[in-house]
């Protein structure tokens, strides 16, 4: 059977044969395929968005570039099919020209699914359910994995190479032999999550030693889906006046949290994002911030005493209009009458943040790079001001 760019569109159809079957471009759009046998096809660049194609098969089916966001896979197998990008050739202006497309299978429900083998390359499997799916030897790198519940997934010998997998669910999955060298673990939750036998070399966010609590665990699951949903889903964390002291936040991604009022004494931020979120009067004493991303925190009147902000970056946030556009306008990290008295800013880097009141008494302030930062109403008596890479020290 050959059909090339055919509009198949809400077709319904099941437990027949199109093996070998060449539908290159073609249009399945919210079609009912139940059980249907696609193996060894030429479906490169079709469109099968919000379709039902449970139970159906793609053994070794050509399925680059197709678009699949939304459809319903559940029980299907895709055993070896090709699903890297695809290079399109599309007419613009008269002219031909060649435009590189991700597969999307973007929030697909693939609960159950044989996909061991499969060549996910470079695809968009973001919000993605996999439940119970094998993905035993498949092909995923630097796949978008963000937000997919991957719960006891077989992942045996997949390569997951610079993949993302913030704030997946990895909870009862099979790793032995995964390649994580690269992957992006922010927000991942690992309790029970057995990656002894699984490479993670290079991964990111996979720093925290210690475990959450259960119930702090929840909110921060429940960011993670708010972060990787836009909005749509999830809760964005609210710990307002809770005692966090010692607790290990390490390499997640808390992006417009709200910490305001908390303790968080000898608390672990390492190379924690913490972009436009609140801590305002939070209590951050010997609290550890190295590496961490500050950019328009809202630190105000925190203690911060003896704290370590190695490397951290207070940086601004460009705003956005409702297109997404950049409006011209900076959200500035507020640091106003925060305490970093004895704390250890080396190399930190302040990009023009509200400082009014702020103390940086005592502080180790070795390579800071102050820029353009308004220091006249800061304390910085006995700080090493002759070590710092840039910036304007009043007189």
């Amino acid at each position: 059977m050959q059909l090339r760019n055919g509009n198949l569109s809400r077709i319904k159809m099941s437990k027949i044969s199109l093996e070998d079957a060449v539908l290159p471009g073609a249009n399945f759009i919210q079609a009912t395929i139940r059980d249907v046998c696609f193996d060894f096809c030429d479906l490169f660049g079709t469109n099968f968005v919000e379709a039902d194609l449970e139970g159906s098969s793609f053994v070794r089916a050509d399925l680059r570039g197709a678009n699949m966001a939304r459809a319903k896979l559940r029980n299907a197998n895709l055993k070896g099919a090709d699903l890297r990008s695809g290079v399109m050739v599309v007419v613009d202006g008269g002219r031909e020209r060649k435009v590189k497309r991700a597969t999307d299978l973007a929030n697909a429900d693939m609960e159950g699914s044989m996909l061991s083998g499969a060549n996910f390359a470079e695809s968009n499997m973001s919000g993605s359910r996999l439940v119970d799916a094998d993905l035993s030897d498949a092909n995923m790198f630097a796949v978008n994995l963000a937000g997919a519940d991957l719960t006891g997934c077989n992942l045996s010998g997949a390569k997951l190479k610079n993949a993302n997998l913030k704030g997946a669910r990895l909870k009862d999955s099979l790793l032995v032999g995964t390649d994580l060298t690269g992957a992006n673990l922010r927000n991942v939750d690992l309790a029970g999550v057995d990656l002894s036998q699984a490479n993670i070399a290079n991964s990111i966010g996979s720093k925290a030693v210690t475990p959450l609590p259960d119930d702090i665990r929840e909110l921060v699951n429940g960011h993670s889906e708010w972060l990787a949903s836009n909005g749509q889903t999830g809760t964005p964390l609210n710990a307002t006046g809770r005692d966090l002291t010692e607790m290990d936040f390490s390499g997640l991604d808390l992006s417009a949290a709200c910490f305001d009022d908390c303790i968080l004494r000898n608390a672990l931020f390492v190379d924690t994002i913490l972009a436009m979120s609140s801590m305002r009067n939070a209590d951050l004493s010997r609290a550890r911030l190295n590496g961490s991303i500050l950019n328009g925190i809202r630190l105000s009147n925190a203690v911060c005493a003896k704290s370590v902000f190695q490397g951290a970056k207070f940086g601004g946030v460009a705003q956005l209009d409702g297109q997404g556009k950049k409006t011209g306008s900076v959200w500035r990290a507020d640091l106003s009458g925060t305490d970093f008295s004895k704390a250890d800013m080396r190399n930190a880097v302040f990009d023009a943040p509200k400082m009014k009141g702020a103390s940086l008494k005592n502080a180790n302030i070795s390579g800071v790079s102050f820029g353009d930062t308004d220091l006249v109403d800061v304390d910085l008596s006995g700080a090493n001001i002759g070590a710092i890479l840039t910036g304007t020290i009043p007189e």
